[in-house]
């Protein structure tokens, strides 16, 4: 006989097991049937991979079919979260380290030191900057801009923004223990700081490491069977076969930002990237990033318990991305990059332009702008001293300065002042000016308060016309040829009358002023739109800038306590003044006097095709305007520009010209700008960019070529400086030995 207390007992046993069955039951149907299906997904994950296949990117060929850029082997290293026993996939923490020690020692990788803007008060930055500064042996001052610009950019982001690359891992573990007085700083092994960064899901595999030579690859290979979810796979590297010559025109490819990335949709609105992709950076890389990456491949596998593919469901092999072919030269992109560095450096001067274009149609033939810089060294990623170097160089290496660049024009602007001043009816081609070397402004309010206007030519030019003018560069011929005709001033006589003043000038002793009858800035204006300065060409690269085509409204708008005055109409028709252009807009300028009037868009791409050659897309010229002038009136801007170079006239340009067999047209220029650094002939001498531009041949013009060399301490000419260098560059073009 049982007696009650075990009864009692059986009953709480049988009650609790019959709590369990019904929890296992409850556990199993919300396994099975309420979450059924995520399980199942789950399961087939853990079997069925998507490997996905990064595709070459396209080659891009100069016109005559050199390769100016290839891909090369190289191997990259590549882990599956979901794979890796220390990291939690859902949270994308890493809980151990196991896997990253192995491969950190066999990869020899460093540290990196990272930034969560929003853990940082913006009160503490210079302290974190202090404690930083000392272990690494970087200024003080280098990492609070580099801290402040993530601070001011994303001050509330909590995503990890890179400070500093490449530290050795000693180093970061001193770090490591002060990151407690660091707020927002993290010290991270560069593999970790990929991996964290780039994870997207979890049976995605993320490359934590790019450009591991063959040896390391075939090394890291026997330890894979100990490092699950770690791969090693081939992904080609961008070589650039002609380095600093292309630089500032290929760009580069580096890893894709996480904006970027973020923004990568397509119209469907499917990522078009993954967080680990390269993406083109900068140059026609960037510009024709969707031309060359091309299209991933994929293939749907089964995989085994050691993460083994033993079966492919499907699979679709990866696009080569378009090929591209270039307007531009590379031989004489060589040769105009090797002339324009001896100008530099018979000039003493560490930075400048040069550009050639067909003037009838605007391809690009060869455009280089100095210093320049190696991109091969962002290839595989660039480390940190390198990427130090080129940032904190005074010169810019990385400026590109043919389209970023805006300089003042000095007299090359000529050429635009002349053609208005003929189309306008202001000149003829027999109408004289007498130049004395200097006129005389009176003042607004007191006549015996005179401005002076002076010429590059102490002595003055005499009586010239205005083929003369453009071939001596007179100054004084162009004041007097774009004062307006306006009234100055007012006064009511006592007989009840006004007396209406104009604007004039004196000449040196004389008593009697002669008034203005030119151009004025609105017809100025008007012309300098028309040959596009003050807005992009619109060649395919970015970067590009307007420059400044001033006008009141210009200066009003900026300034209206200094309105535009008589001064600033007279300083813009000789190139002075608010006015900036691009070399590139200088060029252009140039090929449409030479070609008759037509304003070109500058072309950089002859045609996009697929790996089978087959056009995907031609590039043909494209206009952008015809410019309002006469074809007879650029003919007598063309004839002056002749003669600037023409051995009998003694032009501005003649001496330093060497090249003989083939008749040549250009303009000089001296460009003034900053403050005065001295006086010469009672006029403030100012540093100044040297400038020539040209064309060619003068019967039949091919090419356009302009030259800039960037001032530096002292005043360059451009008839001493730049000149030479477009002299080498068209005889290079033309190949006409010396």
């Amino acid at each position: 006989m049982v007696d009650v207390p075990a009864k009692r007992s059986f009953r709480a046993l049988y009650i609790a097991i019959l709590v369990m069955f019904v929890l296992l039951v409850g556990q199993l149907y919300n396994m099975q049937i309420i979450q059924g299906a995520k399980f199942q997904d789950s399961a087939r994950d853990n079997r069925q991979r998507t490997i996905t296949t990064k595709a070459n990117r396209g080659i891009i060929y100069d016109r005559t079919g050199q390769r100016l850029v290839v891909n090369n082997p190289s191997f990259s290293v590549a882990v599956t979260p979901a794979d890796l026993p220390d990291v939690n996939c859902a949270t994308g923490s890493i809980e151990g380290a196991s896997v990253f020690n192995i491969l950190s020692d066999t990869l020899k990788t460093n540290d990196v030191i990272v930034l969560k803007p929003k853990d940082l008060p913006a009160d503490r930055i210079v302290e974190v900057a202090n404690r930083l500064s000392v272990p690494l042996q970087v200024n003080k001052n280098i990492l609070v801009e580099a801290i402040q610009a993530v601070k001011s950019s994303t001050p509330d982001s909590g995503n990890l923004f890179v400070i500093r690359r490449d530290v050795p891992v000693a180093i970061g573990a001193v770090l490591s223990k002060e990151t407690e007085h660091m707020p927002g700083i993290k010290i991270l092994n560069e593999l970790e700081y990929n991996f964290i960064t780039r994870l997207d899901a979890c049976y995605k595999p993320i490359t934590v490491k790019r450009g591991v030579q063959y040896d390391v690859a075939v090394e890291l290979e026997t330890k894979l069977a100990h490092l699950p979810g770690v791969e090693v796979v081939p992904e080609p590297v961008r070589v650039y076969t002609q380095g600093s010559y292309f630089s500032h025109l290929l760009g580069y490819v580096g890893p894709i930002s996480q904006d970027e990335y973020e923004q990568s949709k397509n119209v469907q609105g499917d990522k078009v990237y993954d967080p680990d992709d390269k993406v083109g950076q900068t140059g026609l890389e960037a510009a024709l990033e969707s031309d060359l990456r091309g299209v991933k491949g994929a293939a749907q596998v089964v995989v085994n318990s050691q993460m083994q593919v033993v079966s492919e469901i499907a699979s679709q092999a990866p696009i080569t991305g378009n090929n591209v072919k270039l307007t531009i030269d590379s031989a004489l992109q060589i040769s105009t990059t090797q002339a324009l560095q001896k100008g530099l450096q018979l000039a003493n001067v560490q930075a400048g332009v040069a550009i050639v274009v067909r003037v009838d149609n605007g391809q690009v033939l060869s455009m280089v702008s100095l210093p320049s810089y190696d991109n091969n060294l962002f290839s595989s990623g660039i480390t940190q001293s390198n990427f130090d170097k080129l940032n904190t160089d005074p010169t810019l290496p990385m400026f590109d300065r043919a389209v970023g660049g805006a300089y003042p024009p000095g007299s090359t602007y000529k050429m635009i002042t002349a053609s208005a001043a003929l189309q306008e009816g202001i000149v003829t081609p027999d109408t004289t000016y007498y130049c004395p070397g200097y006129i005389q402004v009176p003042n607004t309010r007191q006549e015996s308060l005179r401005t002076s206007f002076r010429d590059w030519r102490v002595q003055g030019h005499g009586d010239i016309n205005i083929v003369q003018a453009l071939t001596v560069s007179s100054d004084v011929f162009f004041y007097i040829m774009a004062g307006p005709h306006q009234e100055d001033r007012v006064e009511h006589l006592d007989d009840g009358t006004d007396k209406i003043t104009y604007t004039r000038y004196y000449t040196p002793g004389a008593k009697q002023p002669i008034e203005f009858n030119g151009l004025g800035i609105e017809r100025l204006k008007k012309y300098a739109d028309a040959f596009g300065l003050g807005k992009r060409t619109g060649i395919e690269l970015p970067g590009e800038v307007a420059g400044i085509a001033p006008d009141q409204a210009w200066k009003l708008e900026r300034t209206p306590d200094n309105p535009w005055s008589l001064g600033d109409t007279l300083f813009t028709a000789i190139g002075q003044g608010d006015n900036l252009v691009t070399p590139l807009q200088l060029v252009n300028v140039t090929a449409a006097v030479a070609n008759g009037g037509t304003l070109y868009q500058p072309q950089l791409v002859l045609t996009v095709a697929d790996t089978a050659g087959n056009v995907v897309r031609d590039y043909q010229p494209k206009t952008l305007g015809q410019v309002p002038v006469s074809p007879q009136n650029l003919a007598v801007v063309r004839e002056g520009m002749r003669q600037v170079i023409a051995d009998k006239v003694k032009g501005t340009a003649a001496s330093r010209f060497t090249l003989k067999s083939i008749e040549v047209a250009g303009k000089t220029g001296t460009a003034e700008y900053g403050e005065p650094i001295g006086k010469k002939n009672g006029k403030d001498v100012r540093r100044s960019h040297a400038w020539f531009t040209a064309f060619a041949p003068y019967d039949k013009p091919e090419v356009a070529v302009v030259v800039l060399l960037e001032g530096g301490q002292e005043s360059l000419e451009g008839s001493t400086y730049a000149v030479p260098v477009a002299d080498e560059i068209l005889k290079a073009y033309f190949h006409v030995d010396k």
